[in-house]
């Protein structure tokens, strides 16, 4: 008896944790959407750490290009 009630608790408690991980990646993939390519650093003629501090997060000089274009 003491067996199935443990083992439901650890049912519940891995669905919600599946469920707490598939709604993490969906924020995750929502908000992290980079407009920024490869490409406009080659473009630019400028390593992508020119206007990215950690990447997707612009530093200052980013900021004033996305700002501009």
């Amino acid at each position: 008896m003491q067996y199935a009630k443990m083992r439901a608790v650890v049912t519940k408690v891995a669905a919600s944790a599946s469920a707490l991980l598939l709604a993490g990646a969906m924020i995750a993939i929502a908000t992290g959407q980079s407009f920024a390519t490869p490409a406009i650093a080659s473009k630019e003629k400028k390593p992508c750490a020119a206007c990215h501090t950690t990447p997707p997060t612009l530093n200052d000089a980013g900021k004033k290009y996305k700002a501009s274009h």
